[in-house]
């Protein structure tokens, strides 16, 4: 490529760090699955927590839209992506949180859960090149049918919007990723929420020692605009109404 002036090129490079970086939010916990009420509401009245009002099942819950969050007071819908230098990231890692002032403010003052029936997980094919080729995904669930990550839920001029954190794969999550979202054991999750000490809340940013329910779906959840159980059926279900749009 020919660049007309030294401008040009420092616009290409940070061009290049922007799409860099939105593959890099993107291709970690990109997609919720929160589609079953009653598996949340076990979870939180057994942890006490306030009861969330009934929603409409959602079964890909994409960044940029709304997700149901919980702080230390209240129950409430945010947006999925905190704004960090003129770009919305729906992830921070938890390696990070110590070395970036704005994450650390996050730490201190808008700690959230976010509760879900599970998450969806695309193989990180520049680091695992055995998964290229394969077109495949992941539906990552507990035992329990619902779990809390860990995230940031901070108000803005446009009102709040949310943060999922990051730490190293669980031991499943090791053969196709990198990174898997902080996964809070119920006891945690209250932790979480209501310690202050920096150091014993990065401790809980550990990767989920508890068993994991995997399975590869159907492709029809790579188009963020698809909800339905389809989004959750084993691979190969409903392979001949996925849209190609």
């Amino acid at each position: 490529m020919q660049y007309q002036n030294i401008d040009d090129k420092v616009s290409a490079s940070k061009a290049g760090a922007f799409w860099s970086k939105l593959e890099e939010c993107v291709n970690m916990c990109g997609r919720l699955n929160v589609s079953d009420n009653s598996y949340i509401q076990a979870l939180m009245k057994d942890l006490g927590m306030p009861v969330l009002p009934e929603f409409e099942p959602r079964w890909n819950v994409a960044p940029g839209t709304l997700i149901n969050v919980i702080t230390q007071k209240q129950t409430i819908q945010v947006l999925w992506g905190i704004d960090f230098n003129g770009f919305s990231h729906p992830n921070s890692r938890a390696s990070t949180m110590n070395k970036r002032p704005e994450l650390r403010d996050l730490l201190a003052r808008y700690r959230c859960l976010v509760p879900v029936n599970g998450f969806y997980e695309w193989p990180d094919t520049k680091l695992y090149p055995l998964w290229r080729g394969r077109d495949t995904r992941f539906h990552i669930s507990t035992s329990q049918g619902a779990m809390f990550l860990a995230a940031f839920a901070k108000p803005t001029h446009a009102g709040w919007h949310a943060n999922i954190i990051t730490t190293s794969p669980t031991l499943e999550m090791a053969e196709f990723h990198h990174r898997s979202p902080v996964i809070l054991d119920p006891s945690q999750a209250k932790e979480w929420l209501e310690l202050s000490d920096s150091r014993a809340l990065l401790d809980l940013c550990q990767p989920y020692t508890g068993a994991l329910k995997m399975y590869e779906c159907s492709s029809f959840v790579d188009n963020a605009k698809h909800e339905g159980e389809q989004c959750v059926a084993p691979a190969g279900k409903y392979a001949d109404q996925i849209s190609l749009i």
